[in-house]
């Protein structure tokens, strides 16, 4: 699905030269996730790119266990393909990665619309941040963090993709705050003791493994803090809550955007074992 978070036409492969190693792993390979019509994923990386030699010397450099992918690009019958075929592929490919391309470019990721239209009182609505010590997983460019640091004692935002972090360590260092600190983490694989936070926040991060996610982030939340899944607003109508999260016990809250949307929010508390 697209969220149209990018016109693919303004970027070029060269976007891959800042992206991290998680992501270079993930998308150099065959990939379900590419939908353009009956296009090969594997042919369109190709073409796309077949003007980048850099690039793919890059990934391998980056990722060197994308090196058998690589080879294949290589090897792959494209023909005598023309400049207008190779952009062609480019483009495709750079819209269906929308999302890794906007994490490489922060600016632009702020003016995606589940961040440009957000209002941080959804987030004050489903908990209360006093003085708490709070950690924000996948933080993206801040959205979550900066809304709670306003109330809570300190922050941590941990982000997995280097373009980011540094985008939001330029605004603290700019903005003068004092309560956030950045890391480098995981959903999965968080840089914590067990039992640290009052509270763990996300925003469009649970999903692709909820049981470990869950367990992870519950992992280092104290008995009896809350699990916030507070996402950002869109234009989207989701027509009902998330079945996974409200099976493992979160409660839902939906509300309509200013963009005509239907969102929905999630928080559980830890129990004590």
């Amino acid at each position: 699905m697209s969220y149209n978070w990018i016109n693919a036409e303004d970027y070029t492969m060269d976007t891959l030269l800042l992206f991290d190693r998680w992501v270079i792993r993930y998308i150099m390979a065959e990939n379900a996730w590419y939908n353009s019509g009956n296009r090969s994923y594997t042919t369109d990386m190709a073409k796309a790119l077949s003007r980048y030699p850099y690039v793919k010397d890059f990934c391998v450099k980056k990722a060197p266990e994308c090196g058998n992918f690589i080879k294949e690009l290589n090897a792959a019958d494209i023909g005598g393909i023309n400049e207008t075929e190779a952009r062609e592929a480019e483009i495709s490919i750079l819209q269906a990665l929308e999302t890794f391309v906007v994490y490489a470019y922060p600016d632009v990721m702020e003016q995606a619309d589940y961040i440009r239209c957000w209002n941080p009182q959804r987030l004050y609505e489903l908990v209360d941040l006093k003085d708490k010590i709070v950690l924000d997983v996948g933080a993206g460019t801040g959205r979550l963090a900066f809304a709670a640091a306003k109330l809570a004692k300190r922050v941590y935002a941990s982000e997995p993709c280097d373009m980011l972090r540094e985008y939001m360590r330029d605004k603290i260092m700019q903005d003068g705050i004092k309560n956030v600190r950045v890391l480098d983490g995981e959903a999965m694989n968080l840089p914590f003791e067990d039992c640290t936070f009052d509270v763990v926040t996300s925003g469009h991060v649970i999903g692709d493994h909820y049981d470990e996610e869950i367990a992870e982030m519950s992992r280092v939340l104290k008995d009896g803090g809350l699990l916030v899944c507070c996402n950002g607003d869109d234009g989207f109508r989701r027509e009902a809550p998330d079945k996974e999260l409200v099976d493992r016990g979160f409660e839902f809250f939906s509300h309509e955007t200013s963009e005509g949307g239907i969102v929905y929010n999630y928080r559980k508390t830890k129990s004590a074992v």
